[in-house]
């Protein structure tokens, strides 16, 4: 069962201006899903919500929020850290039963070095960095460690071979390539054929710039 604990307060507006007056209290804007019911705006201290990165799953960890007298099983489904400052913005949790299988989305760890690199000069290829799974919440496992250390150029590894407890199924297509090794010439000249013609200049093209990412918050930054 979770041992982490997250305590929830009622917040009956939105918007910026709200969201500004509860981090001056020292609390952040959060939203509670679950299947079947409306959802309840609530707000979470971030320093709780940090606890929840310290199991190296943030996402999947169940977790006992508190809210109105009642302790709700819930996992943090998104949030969102400030560009700069790496502060907590913003937590979305989904309510789950514990005997109704979820799906979710799990990390791949990719473990040692393979022959291939190490030895032969090739080029290790991460494509697939995670696996939706359907599980109990209690038999969500916290990632997917695949020894590549055997991997030769050439070598790979399918979401088929991916070792999984018999409480979890993975959902993503078997036939998916989560790694490989390639050789390093024929990455080069993949490169070369993809590079575009000089022979005649390319007319400048307006865009908007890319929005900066998501900083850290406890693990590696993304998210909303």
């Amino acid at each position: 069962m979770s041992d982490i604990v997250v305590s929830a307060e009622a917040r009956e507006q939105r918007g910026k201006n709200e969201a500004r007056r509860l981090r001056a209290r020292g609390r952040i804007p959060a939203i509670v899903y679950a299947p079947g019911k409306e959802n309840v705006a609530v707000s979470v201290s971030p320093r709780e919500l940090a606890a929840v990165f310290k199991t190296g799953a943030a996402e999947n960890t169940l977790v006992d929020l508190e809210f109105e007298g009642t302790k709700r099983k819930v996992i943090l489904k998104d949030y969102q850290v400030h560009p700069v400052r790496s502060e907590f913005l913003h937590a979305d949790f989904y309510e789950v039963a514990l005997d109704k299988p979820i799906q979710v989305k799990v990390h791949v760890e990719l473990v040692g070095v393979p022959v291939g690199v190490k030895t032969h000069g090739g080029l290790l290829e991460f494509v697939t960095r995670e696996l939706l799974v359907s599980c109990l919440p209690l038999d969500i496992p916290k990632k997917f460690s695949i020894d590549i250390t055997a991997l030769e150029i050439g070598g790979e590894v399918r979401v088929s071979a991916v070792p999984a407890p018999d409480k979890v199924k993975i959902m993503t297509d078997g036939d998916l390539l989560v790694a490989h090794v390639v050789a390093k010439h024929a990455e080069e000249a993949a490169a070369a054929t993809d590079a575009p013609a000089a022979a005649e200049p390319e007319v400048a093209k307006k865009g908007k710039a890319p929005a900066e990412g998501d900083a850290a918050a406890g693990k590696d930054a993304k998210k909303k």
